[in-house]
């Protein structure tokens, strides 16, 4: 199945893009998502432990089942002040 990445703030710097497509097997959850982007993107692996993931504008835990077609967003903590 297909779903929509959506990528923010320090992980959209480090990949340098803000969006992409990926294939996963049917039945994944986020935790496989998780996986296949520790593996794919060994740049942001570091970052994943602390990212919130939404799917469908909805926040979502790793066992959130995904479906064909889902837009996540990948959302690192944000500081300022």
């Amino acid at each position: 199945m297909k779903v929509n990445l959506l990528y923010f703030s320090s992980i959209k710097d480090r990949l340098g893009k803000s969006r992409e497509e990926v294939e996963l097997p049917d039945g994944s959850k986020i935790s496989d998502l998780y996986k296949l982007l520790e593996e794919k993107y060994p740049q942001i692996a570091e970052s994943l432990p602390s990212v919130m993931f939404a799917v469908n504008e909805e926040y979502a835990d790793r066992n959130t089942q995904l479906k064909e077609g889902d837009t996540v967003a990948l959302i690192p903590p944000v500081s300022g002040g």
